[in-house]
């Protein structure tokens, strides 16, 4: 499995990469500390699942699945992952494009049922 991990706290990708190799040992994890570097390796890269946050500096998440669906015209799985919980807020980042979303701080057995809903995908 190749991720593309999309988070400009540098903490925040050490700790989803480590929750993610307990599952998937061997994902190749590559990541992006802002929507615009994660576009640029889109460019030139394939993944099978990319994991975006939504509140980033020089492009956030909403501007990237914007690219990603409009421009690219990429089918890659990419979920939201987030701090932003308040009502109405899954629903914007569903409507705007991502197929999942998963709030921070991450919940082990969520980010496990995501990695295997998306592996094949």
């Amino acid at each position: 499995m190749k991720i593309l991990i999309v988070e400009d706290e540098p903490f925040n990708i050490t700790v989803l990469e480590e929750m993610i190799h307990i599952f998937y040992p061997e994902a190749e994890i590559t990541a992006a500390e802002n929507g615009q570097v994660g576009y640029e390796i889109l460019q030139n890269e394939s993944f099978d699942l990319i994991l975006s946050d939504i509140s980033m500096p020089v492009m956030d998440g909403y501007a990237l699945i914007d690219k990603i669906k409009n421009e690219l015209k990429l089918s890659t799985p990419t979920i939201a992952v987030t701090a932003f919980a308040v009502q109405g807020d899954k629903e914007k980042i569903l409507l705007s494009g991502f197929d999942d979303y998963m709030s921070k701080p991450i919940d082990m057995s969520l980010l496990e049922k995501m990695l295997d809903k998306y592996k094949d995908a």
